[in-house]
């Protein structure tokens, strides 16, 4: 399952899920060390479940990866949301809290303009 997922990973990225330090990793204290690096979904076009998806299938722990093939192309094709975490989720929550904001301060500067604008015609 983790081959499959390093290959996925590739074949969306071009690079590895872990860089070149898994390669050097010795130890279990070295594995423990890897951080996963995201695919970069929103660059991408890639969706957020197939990086979730992926980022399974390449767990360092082997209990935290896919049982089954079946289980890894169903989540490739299909949003779970029991990959969906709460760091995820916080992400969207800020996300939605940054449109938010920057269409309030859209809004603000058409009234402005609007208010400068009819000053000078009347």
């Amino acid at each position: 399952m983790f081959a499959l997922g390093v290959i996925t990973y590739q074949m969306l990225t071009g690079r590895l899920p872990y860089g070149a330090a898994a390669g050097r990793a010795r130890s279990r204290a070295d594995l423990n060390k890897l951080r996963y690096d995201r695919t970069g979904a929103a660059e991408r076009a890639i969706p957020f479940w197939v990086d979730r998806a992926v980022e399974k299938a390449v767990s360092i722990d082997p209990e935290e990866r896919y049982e089954v093939l079946s289980e890894f192309t169903y989540d490739l094709r299909h949003p779970n949301r029991a990959l969906d975490t709460a760091s995820s989720q916080a992400w969207r929550r800020n996300d939605v809290a940054i449109w938010k904001a920057a269409t309030l301060a859209l809004a603000v500067t058409v009234i402005i303009l609007l208010t400068l604008l009819g000053s000078q015609s009347g």
